[in-house]
């Protein structure tokens, strides 16, 4: 007779700890409305890193093409080639 008590009893303490368990392991499930709106907020999101990619890369360009006009405008200038207006007659020319 002890014996079956104690078998019950620890047959009720593994069923008192593993309901929960199992309980817990089963997420309600998610309606279409919050689905869908966990597309659009992905898809935003995604829109966003996009956006934020396309104007570092102009930010980029831009600073390229302005480094460059720099140069262009602030090198120095070949020396404009010899001008050969020879008097008539000379021998130098």
């Amino acid at each position: 007779m002890r014996q079956a008590v104690k078998m019950a009893v620890s047959l009720g303490l593994a069923l008192s700890f593993a309901a929960p368990a199992l309980a817990q392991t089963r997420l309600p499930r998610t309606s279409p409305a919050e689905r869908r709106v966990q597309e659009i907020n992905r898809d935003l999101q995604i829109e966003q890193r996009f956006q934020r990619s396309q104007q570092q890369y102009q930010f980029n360009n831009n600073q390229l093409q302005q480094s460059i006009d720099r140069q262009r405008t602030f090198s120095n200038p070949r020396p404009p080639a010899a001008i050969r207006n020879c008097p008539a007659g000379s021998v130098g020319c």
